[in-house]
């Protein structure tokens, strides 16, 4: 696996609530010509000012917008930008190379954990489902965050895009979780991906969704999932035991982890600040 994935990108947002004050200026931006530069905008509906509070207490667009400064210098100004949009989204716009994380987004994620998990009674309380939905909101950030750098390096792809940033977004949080020894965001991107398909898996699928660029929301489960077990497979064996992980996939995840890490170690390695260290295997 890739020892450290962009060792700057690894400051996904704190778990803990802290103050709202504005903070120090990005080291970067009174440093290059071009950064990736934080914004709120005030929702309009009453109804998100919730969320707004949640993303402004945890400072998740100021550190978002410091980690991607940190790993990269883009080579125009990218606005990272949390506001209100009329619809449950996150989306990078390559018009105005902008990424918008939407505050329906952070409300939708609010509702999802605030509900108790399959054999549990008890709702959980409000600091876990913030925790879950600041980690969520992060694998969320660094999927839009690899549509951006694919956009502004014109980065090569032979297969689908979402896919792709779905796995840059992995080997991110992945990365941090090894750096910092702490595993709750991308285990919460995966319950996030587990909880998003097990509310759809009574409906009838649409003949469309097979059409869809992005995979089917149980895909983006197994996918995750992989990534973590191939990245270190004893650390996560309980995964496969536990029956979570299909045996059949998971005999190759350590291969299919590796190879994804090395092709964005290749893609990123020469528009990244400091050199990324050579990938290796964990046995």
């Amino acid at each position: 696996m890739l020892a450290v994935m962009m060792l700057g990108l690894c400051a996904c947002g704190t778990t803990k609530p802290q103050s709202a004050s504005p903070g120090p200026t990005p080291r970067t931006s009174t440093l290059l010509a071009h950064a990736f530069v934080p914004a709120y905008r005030d929702p309009k509906g009453g109804t998100l000012i919730a969320a707004e509070r949640l993303m402004r207490r945890n400072r998740l667009v100021e550190d978002w917008a410091q980690a991607a400064n940190d790993g990269f210098v883009p080579p125009r100004e990218v606005s990272v930008v949390a506001r209100q949009c009329g619809t449950v989204n996150a989306f990078y716009n390559p018009q105005d190379s902008s990424i918008t994380m939407c505050y329906e987004m952070a409300d939708f994620m609010t509702k999802l954990f605030a509900r108790p998990a399959p054999g549990q009674t008890a709702p959980p309380d409000e600091e876990g489902v913030e925790e879950n939905v600041v980690g969520a909101l992060g694998g969320v950030f660094y999927h839009e965050l690899g549509h951006a750098l694919i956009d502004l390096y014109d980065l090569p792809a032979t297969g689908k895009e979402e896919d792709s940033v779905d796995q840059l977004s992995a080997l991110v949080l992945i990365a941090a979780a090894e750096d910092q020894q702490d595993y709750s965001q991308i285990i919460s991107t995966i319950e996030a991906w587990g909880r998003i398909s097990q509310q759809t898996a009574s409906r009838p699928v649409a003949r469309e969704t097979f059409a869809d660029e992005h995979s089917l929301s149980i895909q983006r489960y197994y996918n995750l999932m992989c990534y973590l077990y191939g990245s270190n497979h004893n650390a996560f064996l309980p995964l496969v035991a536990d029956g979570e992980l299909p045996v059949a996939r998971a005999v190759g995840c350590e291969r299919e982890y590796a190879r994804m890490s090395s092709a964005w170690h290749t893609l990123l390695g020469p528009h990244l600040r400091e050199p990324l260290p050579v990938a290796t295997q964990t046995g």
